[in-house]
């Protein structure tokens, strides 16, 4: 117990003190952002106080870009989003026709108040599908990822008479993480991701020690890996990672060898969904 408190406090502190990114990971963990102009449709207030269905150039004007969450995938064949402040809405001449006043979103120099009127970021906004542009969702540096993996060997450390061993201990696992962009290209999907907790249930030898120091015969069962963490890179598709946890046994057999100590291991895994 002692050892999970003291990893839970590493990795708080962990996430804490990579900088003014633990608010933004937790409150919006689906953020990516834009290089290229972007037509949508204002849908509504987040307060749900005012209805629209007005057209809105979302401009990434002089900062080059602008950053938004996907709120959701609507089954019309639209994407909610709700752009990040500080952006405002404002009424221009298109560039294309001077004849014609177009409604923007664009960054906002200023400080605006939640009650400001043209606050963008009081609104949610509906784009197509195929409205996304290259170079229109580029996925931010940071965002929270639940992980499959597979690990299919051990490395425990010696106990007693049992030295250090590497078994084909083949487990499933499931990772959380909090996952950040490698460069800056953004046709390259590559990450590494920190893993402060993941769990899992795999295959293991079960025995015991006798009170004379002799340890009975080994038989195949089952361990539930109830904490792991570790690094994890993305390469592309491919997950690789190592890691480090605990294992128990459960019922009859919770007097297991290797009952509740640290092993390492690496973890593989394939990304079938793009971001």
């Amino acid at each position: 117990m002692k050892r999970l408190i003291l990893t839970f406090m590493i990795t708080f502190f962990t996430l804490h003190v990579i900088g003014q990114t633990f608010r933004a990971v937790v409150l919006n963990p689906n953020v990516y952002r834009t290089r290229v102009d972007i037509t949508a449709e204002r849908l509504i207030h987040k307060d749900l106080s005012g209805i629209y269905n007005d057209s809105v150039v979302i401009k990434v004007s002089d900062l080059k870009h602008l950053d938004y969450k996907i709120i959701n995938d609507d089954e019309n064949g639209y994407v909610i989003i709700r752009v990040l402040p500080k952006v405002k809405i404002l009424t221009e001449r298109s560039a294309d026709d001077t004849s014609k006043m177009i409604r923007v979103v664009r960054h906002a120099n200023e400080d605006q108040l939640k009650s400001d009127t043209n606050n963008a970021y009081n609104y949610y906004f509906a784009v197509k599908k195929d409205g996304f542009k290259p170079l229109a969702k580029t996925l931010l540096s940071f965002k929270i990822v639940g992980v499959p993996l597979v690990q299919p060997i051990k490395l425990r450390p010696g106990k007693g008479t049992e030295g250090w061993t590497l078994g084909g201990e083949f487990t499933v696992s499931y990772n959380f993480g909090i996952r950040l962009k490698l460069g800056d290209n953004p046709f390259k999907q590559n990450f590494v991701s920190i893993v402060p907790f993941g769990f899992g249930i795999g295959t293991a030898k079960y025995f015991r020690e006798n009170g004379d120091g002799t340890l009975t015969e080994k038989s195949d069962s089952y361990a539930v890996t109830y904490y792991q963490g570790g690094i994890l890179l993305t390469m592309q598709k491919v997950n690789f990672g190592v890691f480090t946890g605990f294992d128990a046994m459960l019922d009859k057999q919770n007097d297991w060898f290797y009952q509740g100590r640290q092993w390492f291991s690496f973890g593989l895994g394939y990304k079938f969904k793009n971001d």
